[in-house]
């Protein structure tokens, strides 16, 4: 059977620039199987179970059975009046196919390959070669203004004594005012912070990420420290878990995105950023895009114990604020390599003498901008200790 495959531009790519040659079946499964023969699936039974049904029935033309409630029949073996909403094993395995698939293109080594994608909200994959960035816009300069000449001989002014009451009456008016509204008192750094994200009626989502069919404890502390900065600041919100959220609801307005590797939407709508989350089967590590090769950030993944359990001396999470030019709304996200660093960052954009700390430093304007901040907390007896900003990126 022919099958056209359609490719899409990438943010960041003109609509009309061909970021590679014609996409054909054949080249979508020798993509599927490096894909799958990764260290991120090739050791699962059910990740690799769906990826592979969804691309074959999408290469056969079969896009409009990948429904939830089929998928479940055909590829999980589910009886026919199985309840989607009790039994989400479709929702979920996706939700990890994607933070894999996330993860496996975050590596330098695969950057250059056709991308095998299942969109948000979708069980419909997608099939495009990596974008090439358009070129910058050039912005006209701006045109001079040139203030007219003052003519010559100009007469003394005379003013009538009814303008200048007048104005003494304005100026005491003006006077009253400023000190009703006070415009000096400026709003906190911690405000300010937040004041882009409250600036519409919309809701705030916030999405907090699962492990194990449940949030973690982390999480959930650095949730309810949101919410309560929010509720004091007198905006709506609304909650979702990461396994349950949905692209739609998530594209309507603010989003707050709570967790690293087990939120997929951490690492998808951070995708294009500077920093990001890479790991492999030793360690977990903040990703620096300017300088890919440094692992400076990393938590080191096999330490144990002697009961066997994980041992972490410190840990690494990145706060950002970010436009989302997909959506054009704000995304925020407050999220470690393990809870550890999640708790911290939690409360660095919770407390305002934390966050003071980082605003004395930055650049004038930075509320108004994009922001990326590294932190890195120091993890006792089994807690996390105040975050440090160890980097920043502004733009």
């Amino acid at each position: 059977m022919s099958v056209t495959i359609s490719t899409r531009p990438e943010p960041g790519e003109s609509p009309d620039s061909s970021s590679g040659p014609p996409i054909e079946p054949t080249a979508v499964r020798e993509q599927l199987d490096r894909l799958l023969e990764s260290p991120l699936f090739r050791n699962s039974k059910r990740y690799p179970a769906l990826l592979r049904h969804v691309v074959e029935a999408t290469l056969d033309g079969r896009a409009t059975d990948l429904k939830e409630r089929l998928l479940g029949l055909q590829v999980f073996g589910r009886p026919a009046d199985y309840d989607t909403n009790v039994d989400p094993v479709v929702r979920t395995s996706a939700a990890e196919i994607r933070k894999r698939i996330a993860q496996y293109y975050l590596d330098p080594a695969h950057e250059s390959e056709l991308r095998i994608d299942l969109p948000l909200g979708s069980y419909v994959p997608d099939f495009h070669w990596p974008a090439r960035p358009a070129p910058a816009a050039v912005e006209p300069a701006p045109a001079l203004a040139v203030p007219a000449a003052a003519p010559s001989g100009a007469s003394r002014l005379r003013v009538d004594p009814k303008y200048i009451v007048a104005a003494a009456i304005l100026a005491l008016a003006v006077v009253a005012a400023l000190a009703w509204v006070r415009p000096w008192s400026r709003p906190s750094a911690l405000d300010r912070f937040w004041n882009p994200v409250l600036k519409t009626s919309v809701p705030v989502v916030l999405c907090a990420g699962i492990h194990e069919g449940g949030i973690p404890w982390p999480d959930a502390l650095t949730l309810a420290r949101i919410t309560g900065a929010i509720g004091e600041r007198k905006h709506p919100y609304e909650i979702r878990r990461e396994d349950l959220a949905t692209f739609t609801e998530l594209s309507q307005g603010p989003v707050v995105l709570i967790g690293a590797f087990n939120d997929s939407w951490t690492l998808l709508l951070n995708q294009q950023s500077r920093f990001g989350f890479d790991r492999d089967a030793s360690a977990n590590w903040i990703s620096d895009r300017q300088n890919p090769r440094s692992r400076k950030w990393s938590v080191d993944s096999n330490k144990l114990d002697a009961a066997g359990h994980h041992v972490y001396n410190e840990d690494y999470a990145i706060v950002s604020r970010i436009l989302d030019p997909r959506t054009g709304n704000i995304v925020v996200t407050a999220a470690g390599l393990h809870g550890y660093a999640t708790a911290a960052a939690g409360a660095f954009i919770t407390r305002a003498d934390y966050f003071s700390q980082f605003a004395s430093g930055a650049p004038d304007g930075w509320e108004k901008k994009n922001i990326q901040i590294v932190l890195r907390t120091e993890v006792i007896n089994g807690s996390s200790g105040p975050p440090h900003v160890v980097a920043t990126y502004f733009w």
